[in-house]
């Protein structure tokens, strides 16, 4: 791209400007000239027509029509005036220069309307009659209150237009000179700028080779001195930043390739930037080769390849979780990845920035730990269902000692049952995680008010007897993505909940909401309230804020822990917000648009 130098920017621009006003100018003068010499002219008129309108309404009051006619011609003369009387329905009744008899109706002059509307309204025009230009002013005629007609005065402008243009021409000439005075002045002022900044220009180019050696003059005016300083002491700070940047870099470098998590960069189109060793065992690839190339011929993974792409789309750090089998031994690996969006300085995109760590060992873990528990329950409910028989036929009358029998049989049924509890809670979280791992778990677009009134029903009885009362507040045209039985028995385990822990006639709500692509719905009570140190863990298995109440009031501490869950197998998350003495908040957020299977 050519580019002009800046003499010939700024030099062309100064003239323009100079020669803009000159012609600003002229046209100002010229106009005001014109504009001052006209209205001049119509106030001498509008002064002689009404010097002579005395004596034009004597000769009308007598109906001398002759004598009009030749008072108008004789005044005319004198004053080089040119008078025509005009009757009010615009008929000539005299005329200095002309045969009235010949001339046409004249209502429909500008200065004749003006007049008889009773104002005055100079008007300039070329005279057919004449064949020249005149000014012509009219005033009204008036007898005692009796408009009688119109008397027009009117002189050619001829004269005056020769007067002007002689000023013109001198005005015209006085800026010509004036002109080039200023193309002079202008191509001095743009040199003077111009070379010092050509010489800046030669330094800068030094600078971006690197030689910060020479230093730039600074001489000139204030401006381009001041710029000049600037710029050296620019050049001594970039070769400062840059010895540190270097330093800098080659520390980053050290660090990068010694992590043992793996680390890819892509740029906006996918395309891998940097990749660390780790990165490069952990995909069995080869970084130098894969380095400029799209993710998706680099990795042949395609969870890796949606979730680089997600988080190049996503404005917020995201997490997920994927698999492979890119390793060396053909082992399937499961890997879990942070990925971020990169931005430069001015805040725009310019890649992401993804995180792998290899979790296998960790799944592998969770998958003994699932299924122990699963094993666990699956042996501990059969003595414990035999534990309950025994104990009901003892309570029918079977021992000898029937009050001490029945107060051991009541303990002993009393723990079978919470054992039993405990067993079943266990199992419908082990069939929950795995069901949600195998994808098994069937979601339906539903409407979520009938599983809501479905699981209040089922807590109510309880709720009833502590003079509880639930209300609920859900839109009938509210549906998300849910398998009824596993929704239900999330929100019956929350309503559970709010009962156990809220004291006598507390009053229990459930609402639900569509909001920012989320259904949202609420389990409040004014219950007991959760510590703030221990809201982040009530959802463990077996966590309880407070063991003996917990324990008084039947509860396993599995019951938050299925409904985290139920509602991760919905792929949505569960929040809670609380406060000692004045009740919690539980908040099941589901996404409004999901590809149900």
């Amino acid at each position: 791209m050519h580019h002009k130098r800046l003499i010939w920017q700024l030099y062309p621009s100064q003239l323009l400007i100079a020669l803009a006003a000159l012609l600003a100018f002229t046209w100002y003068g010229t106009s005001s000239i014109r504009s001052f010499q006209l209205s001049e002219t119509a106030a001498g008129l509008e002064a002689r027509a009404h010097l002579v309108a005395s004596s034009i309404l004597v000769y009308l009051g007598h109906d001398d029509l002759v004598g009009l006619e030749a008072f108008c011609r004789e005044v005319g003369k004198k004053s080089a005036t040119r008078l025509t009387v005009i009757t009010p329905d615009g008929k000539v009744l005299a005329d200095s220069d002309e045969d009235p008899a010949r001339m046409e109706n004249h209502n429909d002059r500008p200065e004749i309307i003006a007049a008889l509307a009773g104002k005055t309204a100079p008007s300039l025009r070329f005279s057919q009659t004449l064949q020249e230009n005149l000014m012509y002013v009219a005033i009204p005629l008036e007898d005692q209150g009796h408009r009688r007609g119109v008397l027009r005065v009117a002189i050619p402008v001829t004269a005056m237009d020769k007067a002007l243009s002689a000023i013109y021409q001198k005005i015209i000439w006085g800026c010509v000179i004036v002109a080039l005075l200023a193309a002079l002045v202008a191509w001095f002022i743009a040199r003077r700028i111009s070379k010092p900044l050509e010489q800046m220009k030669l330094g800068a180019e030094r600078f971006s080779r690197g030689d910060f050696a020479g230093r730039m003059r600074e001489e000139g005016a204030e401006e381009v001195a001041a710029l000049a300083r600037a710029l050296n002491e620019m050049a001594t700070q970039l070769d400062g930043r840059i010895q540190t940047i270097v330093s800098q870099h080659s520390q980053l470098q050290a660090v990068f390739a010694s992590m043992v998590e793996g680390v890819i960069t892509v740029d906006t189109e996918e395309r891998i930037l940097e990749v660390n060793q780790a990165g490069a065992q952990l995909l069995n690839v080869d970084p130098e080769k894969i380095k400029g190339k799209s993710i998706l011929l680099a990795v042949r993974n395609t969870h890796l390849q949606n979730f680089v792409k997600n988080a190049l789309a996503c404005a917020v750090p995201m997490e997920g979780e994927f698999s492979s089998r890119m390793g060396a031994d053909g082992k399937e690996k499961y890997f879990y990845a942070h990925g971020a969006r990169l931005q430069d300085g001015q805040g725009r995109i310019t890649g992401a920035l993804i995180v792998i760590n290899d979790v296998t060992n960790l799944r592998r873990l969770e998958s003994i730990r699932r299924d122990f528990v699963a094993n666990v329950s699956h042996e501990l409910k059969t003595p414990i269902t035999s534990i309950e028989g025994f104990a009901e036929t003892l309570l029918d009358g079977a021992l000898d000692e029937p009050e001490s029998a029945r107060r051991f049989v009541e303990i002993i049924g009393k723990q079978a049952s919470r054992l039993h509890a405990i067993v079943e809670d266990l199992l419908a979280l082990s069939r929950v995680e795995q069901e949600a791992k195998r994808e098994e778990i069937v979601l339906q677009e539903l409407p979520i008010a009938e599983v809501l009134q479905s699981a209040i029903q089922i807590c109510s009885s309880r709720a009833e007897k502590e003079n509880m009362a639930i209300s609920l507040a859900c839109a009938p045209t509210i549906t998300a993505g849910i398998n009824p039985a596993l929704f239900e028995q999330a929100v019956v385990n929350l309503l559970d909940n709010a009962v156990k822990y809220s004291g006598k006639g507390s009053e229990i709500k459930v609402e639900a909401e569509k909001k920012a692509g989320e259904v949202l719905i609420r389990v409040c009570d004014n219950g007991v309230g959760i510590a703030s140190q221990d809201i982040s863990r009530i959802f463990e298995r077996f966590y309880r804020v407070d063991k003996a109440r917990s324990a008084k009031l039947g509860g396993t501490g599995l019951g938050l822990s299925i409904v985290k869950h139920i509602v991760s197998a919905h792929h949505g998350h569960i929040g809670v917000e609380s406060t000692p003495g004045k009740g919690s908040v539980f908040t099941i957020h589901l996404p409004v648009e999901y590809n149900i299977k």
